[in-house]
């Protein structure tokens, strides 16, 4: 979209990040900075209570030639082995830490000086709110590597907050009758024959993937960070299903959340996440794994993997939201959040490390680039988590093959950033990554909601009030182009490591504006069916 906000300091627009793989070389180490010796971020002083993020010594990447050297060193491996060994690595890491600093955490939590304690494993640590004796007295212990300080009361809160009962009356009727939808069409099979893929999927080559490779996403997880998803069968049979959960208001699979039978919301702390009021979810939703729609004169399908599944997680920003991605095994992660012009500091950082072991684990990172090329300036318009490495950060063409006048541009620096100091203003990150699009093909709406004002361009309209419509646009709608390529390229060949899956995806671009990778168009525009066959290749 052209504009998101979700909070009042966050600018949101679907983006995909990409990583910069292998950005560093281990002799380059000296370039990538240790913690300070007081381990404490700035502006933890005067004021009683922070809310922080204690980030533990022993973390499986600590600095920023670590990740770039664990591509390389375990390249011939399996995607599947290697979430499986990360994934008991961090939480091992994060187990052993605890013990270690267990008792210390007792003595404060006693004393009041920390509360609302809540510990991570996909960065080894915990989040909390603490007073300024407390961090201090946490940064002398020798398990702690930095304590993190929230730079901005509106970013997500990270610290344990408690989680609501089912709702009853209409949010559970919207609930059962998802699971309704859900059992009479879910498992219908994709047939690509005799469907109508619109101009963006054949621009990028998705439904010569389906015809001529067979590869329609089927057995990947897309988790979708977002407004949710529109009660409509093509997307609510689109949807992943916790198959350990039933809606009875018990948690049945003894993950911490109840009836998270579709996936949850962690701004709300509920399982509510179908009827997508926003809307915004249900169209990128519908970009990436879409299934067809009978319109009476032909069927359409507008997912670009449309056998892929949609794990709906609400509540944009949430660390808590990867780990549960991670958790339950999801491969792409489509993310619809950017905190532009906001002073973040070293809390970058944080999200950078998570970002690093979610790739190292399986997982493919993407968004679009942004919305904020007239109102951001250069260096500033790509920002958390787009501006990540190893996140895959997507561009915007018009339908003529233009860029979009509003679409971000690069680069992006981490010179100022606690462990890292590896991207500077002589050397910084060429970011985007790839191009998808950016409007003017079918998306999904309500009609009776917020973006029923776009509907002047009407594709279909069907029955229960939902349809397709032309119109809407921005960088949102770039990043579930490379989130569905990602998804199709992984159901091609499930071995290929994440890092591998980004390296791929830009290497078989389609090459835009200056010869080789620029700041405007990233690689290029994404091209489906070559980036399939190389990694079929790699089998």
């Amino acid at each position: 979209m052209q504009k998101m906000a979700s909070l009042p300091t966050l600018c949101g627009v679907l983006l995909l990040l990409s990583p910069a793989l292998l950005a560093q070389d281990p002799a380059e180490a000296d370039t990538a900075q240790k913690p300070n010796q007081t381990r404490l971020d700035q502006g933890i002083s005067g004021i009683q209570d922070h809310e922080v993020f204690v980030r533990m010594a022993d973390q499986l990447f600590v600095t920023a030639v670590d990740y770039p050297a664990f591509c390389r060193e375990n390249t011939d491996k399996r995607r599947g082995e290697l979430r499986k060994q990360v994934i008991a690595e961090l939480r091992q890491k994060a187990n052993n830490s605890w013990q270690q600093i267990h008792s210390k955490v007792k003595e404060l939590e006693k004393n009041e000086s920390i509360r609302d304690l809540k510990r991570y494993f996909v960065v080894n640590g915990f989040a909390c709110v603490a007073s300024t004796e407390a961090c201090e007295k946490l940064s002398n212990h020798k398990a702690v590597g930095f304590i993190y300080r929230k730079p901005v009361r509106n970013l997500p809160q990270l610290a344990q907050r408690s989680i609501r009962q089912p709702q009853r009356g209409r949010q559970t009727k919207l609930m059962e009758d998802a699971i309704e939808m859900w059992d009479k069409c879910a498992q219908q099979a994709f047939d690509p024959e005799g469907v109508s893929a619109p101009w963006n999927l054949k621009r990028i080559q998705a439904d010569q993937v389906w015809k001529q490779e067979k590869v329609t996403g089927k057995g990947i997880t897309i988790a979708l960070l977002d407004t949710g998803i529109h009660i409509t069968p093509s997307l609510i049979s689109a949807l992943w299903r916790n198959p350990k959960e039933k809606l009875n208001g018990k948690d049945d699979d003894n993950n911490g959340y109840v009836d998270d039978i579709f996936g949850w919301d962690f701004g709300q702390q509920s399982n509510f996440v179908v009827g997508d009021g926003r809307g915004h979810g249900s169209m990128c939703g519908g970009i990436m794994a879409g299934r067809p729609v009978d319109t009476g004169k032909k069927k359409i399908v507008t997912g670009i993997a449309p056998e892929a599944r949609l794990m709906m997680l609400r509540g944009m920003g949430y660390i808590e939201a990867y780990e549960y991605a991670l958790a339950n095994g999801a491969s792409v992660i489509s993310m619809s959040y950017m905190w532009v012009n906001v002073p973040l500091g070293n809390w970058r950082g944080l999200y950078r490390l998570a970002h690093e072991h979610m790739t190292a684990a399986g997982i493919v990172s993407v968004g679009g680039a942004g919305n904020f090329a007239n109102r951001a300036r250069k260096g500033h318009q790509i920002a958390l988590p787009k501006d990540i490495p190893c996140v895959v950060a997507a561009a915007g063409l018009n339908k003529k093959m233009e860029k979009a006048r509003a679409s971000s541009e690069g680069p992006c620096y981490w010179s100022d950033v606690v462990f890292y100091k590896d991207y500077s203003k002589d050397d910084p990150l060429q970011k985007p990554d790839v191009t998808g699009f950016f409007t003017d093909y079918p998306v999904w709406i309500n009609f009776r909601g917020r973006f029923g004002r776009f509907a002047r361009n009407v594709t279909f309209e069907g029955d229960d009030g939902y349809g397709l419509i032309v119109g809407p646009g921005g960088n949102s709608f770039s990043g579930p182009h490379a989130g569905g390529v990602a998804a199709l390229m992984l159901s091609a060949n499930m071995d290929t490591p994440a890092w591998r899956v980004i390296e791929v995806m830009k290497k078989t671009c389609k090459d835009m504006g200056k010869k080789g990778h620029d700041t405007v168009y990233g690689a290029g525009l994404l091209q489906a069916l070559k980036a399939v066959r190389a990694v079929k290749k790699q089998e």
